[in-house]
């Protein structure tokens, strides 16, 4: 991803275009977690250490092929992966309400 820029200011709206991108894939992404809940029988399922270890190991190849800061991403899906346990957590509360 090579890209030449004339000043900061073109550097910035570049990465107010990814943020824009990432955070419509991150809803994306709820969206999933809240489909996958309504699955769940039990709340011991909603932490399920074999899934992140797959989705970490998963993310943790694709940073490398993307040439991108492993422990970076790695600390971004790790947060990501526990507030949206806090979210199943809660909607699984309510649904058994």
């Amino acid at each position: 991803m090579k890209k030449r820029f004339k000043n900061l200011k073109e550097v910035r709206k570049n990465i107010d275009n990814v943020d824009a991108r990432l955070v419509k894939l991150i809803a994306e992404r709820e969206f999933y977690a809240r489909e996958a809940v309504k699955f769940k029988i039990d709340r011991r399922q909603i932490i399920d250490r074999k899934r992140i270890n797959t989705v970490l190991s998963r993310v943790k190849k694709l940073s490398k092929k993307y040439k991108v800061n492993s422990p970076t991403v790695e600390k971004i899906w790790k947060l990501m992966i526990q507030n949206f346990i806090i979210l199943e957590k809660k909607l699984f509360k309510k649904s058994k309400e």
